[in-house]
């Protein structure tokens, strides 16, 4: 098994466990007289948790389109990828395995694709950096200047196929995940949800 698919599937198996335990909190906690979790007010204050969580991964978005082009921030990067993380776990707790309502239940299905796909994005964007990483050595071993190396390195980045399909993915469901959410959230608000 190569180091890749031995990564693959420790990164899906922990997706179907977070998934697993995040449905079986939910369940725990909907155990309770009266109703299912996400409809308490502390199951309420989760999904508003959750919702101010993954709010924090469009400062990576908008820190890569608005700020300056010189560096992109690991931090930045990492923070986008965290809360892309424990954001929809929050959710997934507030919301369990109810699908009574279709504005929440196609909001979750496109967080989940958004999800996914940033999983897969991670994977394409280690995949760029390390065929970057070694185009550089090679045309640093045949001399070229620095200001030739970055030019050439910029284009390739440019060129990268795999890296704009799944752009074409992740950006139009992250967008398409927040209507659905905001929809959820009007709704949820005018029948009285707080």
């Amino acid at each position: 098994m190569t180091p890749i698919t031995r990564r693959f599937r420790t990164v899906i198996s922990a997706f179907l466990i977070a998934i697993a335990l995040g449905l079986l909190i939910e369940a725990l906690l909907s155990l309770l007289p009266g109703w299912p979790f996400g409809h308490t007010q502390q199951g309420h204050r989760l999904g508003w948790l959750g919702f101010s969580v993954i709010l924090t991964t469009t400062c990576y978005s908008l820190k890569k389109r608005y700020g300056h082009k010189t560096s992109w921030s690991k931090t930045w990067f990492w923070a986008h990828q965290i809360a892309g993380i424990i954001g929809p776990l929050l959710i997934l707790v507030h919301a369990g395995a109810h699908f009574h309502a279709l504005a929440p239940v196609l909001a979750l299905l496109a967080m989940g694709i958004v999800v996914i796909s940033g999983i897969v994005g991670v994977a394409v964007h280690r995949k760029a950096i390390s065929l970057l990483n070694a185009t550089r050595q090679e045309l640093h071993s045949q001399g070229l200047p620095d200001v030739d190396i970055s030019s050439r390195l910029f284009e390739l980045a440019a060129e990268e196929e795999s890296f704009r399909v799944w752009r074409m993915i992740h950006v139009p469901m992250a967008i398409i995940f927040w209507i659905l959410a905001l929809c959820h959230i009007s709704g949820a608000l005018y029948f009285g949800g707080l």
